[in-house]
């Protein structure tokens, strides 16, 4: 069975326009990653008759306005920095000789046999050289500053506090998101409510763009679909 050049032409048009379709977008967004509005708890408690109720926020003046019960909002301080370096050498080389007689061979002797006049010498000679280099660097440096407002989703029985926050803002058709979340312990909280990421344990931190900046950092389809199928 032949297959024709038009064949092959139509199969060629139809990867193209699959690879042209395929679109790299940003990280799809779940709702744990979305800063959902959390509702305190209502406390059904009958009130003591009295001007100051345990649930008032200024019931203890010497207390300060620390984040503490959920849904309260505490503002988190991002300033990561983080570099990764790492580099490889590895070189080998490897050198055999071999060196062997035969003096005989099915019993005769090769000592004084000879081929169209000239004489065989019994003896085998091999000589290799195996030489490999190798070399590999990599390195990565990253430098976040932000501040985001994050609320207290959930309480955990340790005391410990789960907040998660995000910020958007849209300048010029270009629209970043920063989206934090982890656990913070009540004890790392500052006197103006304030934390440092450096205290959230288990963070997990999001920050990336969409628009007409991120368009431009992706290349072609074309170049993307070249990639993928290119043998060497």
């Amino acid at each position: 069975m032949r297959i024709k050049l038009a064949d092959i032409l139509s199969i060629l048009c139809v990867a193209l326009l699959s690879g042209g379709c395929a679109h790299q977008t940003g990280p799809h967004l779940t709702p744990d990653d979305l800063a959902i509005p959390v509702e305190s708890p209502v406390d059904r408690t009958t009130p003591p008759g009295s001007l100051w109720s345990p649930s008032y926020k200024f019931v203890n003046l010497f207390s300060d306005l620390k984040a503490k019960n959920v849904g309260d909002v505490v503002l988190v301080q991002i300033t990561e920095n983080s570099k990764g370096k790492k580099e490889a050498n590895t070189k080998t080389e490897r050198t055999n000789d071999v060196v062997n007689s035969i003096g005989n061979l099915v019993g005769l002797p090769l000592t004084h046999a000879s081929v169209n006049g000239t004489n065989l010498n019994p003896g085998i000679t091999a000589h290799t050289d195996s030489e490999f280099e190798g070399k590999g660097k990599t390195s990565r440096t990253s430098d976040i500053q932000a501040t985001v407002a994050a609320r207290v989703v959930r309480i955990l029985p340790s005391g410990n506090m789960f907040i998660r926050g995000k910020k958007q803002i849209r300048l010029n058709h270009e629209t970043q998101y920063i989206i934090l979340s982890g656990i913070i312990r009540p004890d790392d909280i500052s006197s103006n409510n304030t934390i440092q990421s450096t205290y959230i344990a288990d963070l997990r931190l999001a920050y990336y763009g969409s628009g007409i900046i991120g368009d431009q950092e992706e290349r072609g389809w074309l170049s993307r679909l070249v990639d993928k199928v290119w043998p060497f």
